[in-house]
């Protein structure tokens, strides 16, 4: 059986807020099936430069995103164009900001609301454009796009604890419980997603400040959580897969080698 992967861009969510409030996902890491560390991200910490750095392994003052108001410019080749390349299927459940970099062109809602990108490989995917969007619906969505499609990669982008931590701060309740309904939400569709072979990569884009902010270079606001939770774990503590990124730099080529693709 090929391999596929699911990777979980958490936006917002802090490193050392995943490791406190993250429940479920810390009985798994405590039962050795999973691999926990923490990333820097990329400067400047914002969305938008960010994504672009997951999607296409470069730095935002290389690849040019450099702030989030850059509506509809492309961020260059990406991992989908890996995938695409080697025959592998994908699908997207993400903010809309991610169609504009791999489109190139400004979301229209009324138009690109399901709109696949079939030249990289993505057979179907749902954008969403409201920052309130509840995670439940959109990993409703993901599984959704999961069961009908089954890609080879799965790409889901839920936007609650950017929200909470631009209302309430990064180191409020609110921002806490976010993370805890997440991981409740987790708890319902990582089992489903191992039971269809699919491992897990979960990270973040960037962390959050109390100050309700983010995008500069402070500890709160770069430390980001890099999970790894494989659908098949051995009796021993889940090892490092091979290629294991070691910034935010290396995650298109880990999602290309562990996918198989040239």
């Amino acid at each position: 059986m090929s391999r596929k992967l699911v990777l979980l861009l958490v936006d917002g969510l802090r490193a050392d807020t995943a490791r406190d409030y993250l429940g479920y996902v810390q009985a798994l890491n405590e039962a050795g099936r999973a691999h926990w560390c923490v990333l820097r991200c990329e400067l400047p910490s914002l969305s938008r430069p960010l994504y672009a750095t997951v999607l296409n392994g470069r730095p935002p003052l290389d690849h040019g995103i450099l702030g989030n108001g850059q509506a509809g410019q492309r961020c260059g080749d990406t991992l989908f164009d890996d995938l695409a390349a080697a025959g592998r299927s994908s699908a997207v459940a993400a903010y809309h900001w991610i169609y504009e970099l791999l489109a190139g062109e400004v979301f229209d809602p009324l138009r690109h609301r399901d709109a696949a990108l079939p030249s990289l490989g993505v057979q179907a995917a749902r954008w969403y454009w409201e920052d309130d969007y509840p995670d439940s619906h959109l990993l409703a969505d993901a599984e959704a796009l999961r069961r009908a499609h089954a890609p080879d990669f799965l790409l889901v982008h839920p936007m609650g604890m950017d929200l909470a931590g631009h209302r309430h701060g990064g180191e409020s309740t609110g921002y806490t419980f976010a993370a805890r309904r997440l991981d409740q939400l987790l708890a319902q569709a990582l089992p489903r997603w191992h039971a269809a072979g699919y491992d897990l990569l979960l990270t973040s884009d960037h962390g959050m400040h109390a100050d309700h902010w983010h995008g500069g270079p402070l500890a709160v606001e770069r430390e980001v959580p890099l999970i790894w939770l494989p659908h098949q774990a051995g009796e021993a503590v889940c090892p490092v897969p091979a290629h294991w990124p070691e910034t935010q730099l290396g995650i298109r080529q880990f999602v290309a080698r562990r996918l198989e693709c040239p």
